[in-house]
């Protein structure tokens, strides 16, 4: 159980979420991964819902649909479960000659539905920015999530929008399509590492949401798993500034120690606590793993964060930040990938930008 401290938020219209949540977007689960541990993740899962869970983040990319019929799985085998489930579309081709083509959304709306043994989704993202060559299915994909929610099968409209890793071009692209769309939910990448993204005017995705009255699920919280202890991994061609960046993670999370304590369960309140208090219209969906991991999650977050305490945190992830820096061709894996929200993919999603 979550503190009384961290009270339900509202994210969309009638949508109230405990602000913290699970999702499938693990690199357990990415398409490089040819066996996919099922049994720990189910087990994982289990505790999620045991440890009262009220969100699963998924997506019908994550293995082709794998992910969602396993959450399918333990929400069968939890008759009369309070859970909701956010999930996608748009990036799945399907036989369609384009995701988002004719009937696409409502087909795949349905076969996500049957996966997940649900009859509504709580939050439906549009993942993608490619509606088609001048945007022709834009309108029409829009007005089809308009009708789902409109019948209840789903409650909320989602867009993907920028992390802090985006371009400046990734941004004009999501606030055109934000004044489109008109979405419900904004679905991101935020941690300490890796910033809520600033889009113009002063004002990062937080504020921006929040003043348009619109919700924000944060996914990867723990920076794939650095905030939590795990060994960065560089993708660089110069070994000494790899060796450099390691080094200001390491003393950075050092530095955290000696204020929070070494534990494992110390990091995790850092990270989780931090994020939470930066974005206060955001749930935030922690990665699926073991059983040990998941029950961590919900038991290590102890009371809120003075503020000096975050003073601190944020002086040291800034240094942390400044640090690992990199020229852009070169990138760490922390803004590759993704521990806590879907597959691992490019920081800038591959599909094109289109309009």
């Amino acid at each position: 159980m979550l503190p009384h401290d961290l009270p339900r938020r509202p994210i969309a219209p009638d949508l109230l979420l405990a602000p913290l949540c699970v999702g499938t977007g693990t690199l357990r689960w990415s398409a490089s991964t040819s066996r996919p541990d099922d049994e720990k993740l189910l087990d994982g899962l289990r505790c999620a819902v045991e440890s009262g869970v009220e969100l699963v983040d998924t997506a019908d990319s994550h293995l082709h649909g794998h992910a969602e019929r396993l959450v399918g799985r333990i929400l069968k085998e939890n008759q009369g479960h309070k859970v909701q489930v956010s999930s996608t579309v748009g990036r799945v081709l399907g036989s369609a000659p384009h995701p988002y083509a004719g009937p696409r959304v409502r087909h795949q709306i349905e076969q996500t539905l049957e996966n997940l043994y649900l009859a509504e989704l709580a939050v439906y993202t549009l993942e993608s920015y490619d509606f088609g060559n001048r945007d022709r299915y834009l309108a029409p994909v829009v007005e089809q999530m308009r009708t789902l929610r409109d019948l209840g099968q789903i409650r909320a409209i989602g867009l993907r929008g920028p992390d802090g890793s985006s371009s400046p071009r990734y941004v004009r692209r999501f606030l055109e399509l934000f004044d489109e769309i008109r979405p419900d939910v904004v679905w991101t990448r935020a941690n300490g590492l890796l910033p809520l993204p600033d889009i113009g005017d002063g004002e990062n995705l937080g504020t921006f949401t929040d003043r348009h009255g619109v919700g924000l699920l944060i996914a990867s919280p723990l920076a794939n798993g650095i905030l939590a202890g795990r060994r960065p991994r560089m993708e660089t061609r110069a070994a000494d500034q790899a060796e450099k960046s390691t080094a200001a993670i390491d003393h950075g999370l050092a530095v955290l120690a000696d204020r929070f304590g070494p534990s494992a369960d110390a990091r995790l309140r850092v990270a989780l606590r931090f994020i939470l208090h930066r974005a206060q219209n955001a749930v935030v969906a922690v990665g699926v793993g073991d059983r040990t991991e998941v029950s961590r999650y919900f038991s290590c977050l102890g009371g809120p964060l003075c503020a000096t305490d975050l003073a601190v945190i944020e002086e040291v992830f800034q240094l942390i930040r400044n640090a690992v820096r990199l020229p852009e061709a070169r990138t760490m894996n922390v803004e590759a990938t993704d521990q806590g929200g879907r597959d691992a993919f490019p920081a800038q999603p591959g599909t094109p930008l289109r309009r």
